[in-house]
């Protein structure tokens, strides 16, 4: 018996900014990383004391994990993305 071929999941892509002060990028970087990492999101996010620009791919969970823990801070509470799918990572 011929096993049916596995079904892959989507990668899903988040490009998302927010121009807001961040006075304390640099302790950010550490955190959001470790993040990223534990949810196999691949990309990349820039930290600024103006804001935050970034690019990233994984399942839609993991898209999903990262920005609730994201707007756990205040002045990111509100911030969006812009979602679309990929048939595989595209970085």
């Amino acid at each position: 018996m011929e096993a049916e071929p596995r079904q892959l999941e989507p990668v899903v892509v988040a490009a998302f900014y927010k121009f807001v002060p961040l006075e304390d990028y640099r302790d950010l970087r550490k955190p959001l990383l470790k993040q990223c990492e534990a949810l196999g999101l691949m990309g990349t996010i820039l930290l600024a004391e103006e804001g935050v620009n970034g690019t990233v791919a994984g399942s839609a969970h993991a898209i999903g994990r990262l920005f609730e823990y994201m707007r756990q801070d205040d002045r990111l509470e509100d911030i969006q993305y812009k979602r679309s799918v990929a048939p595989e990572a595209p970085f």
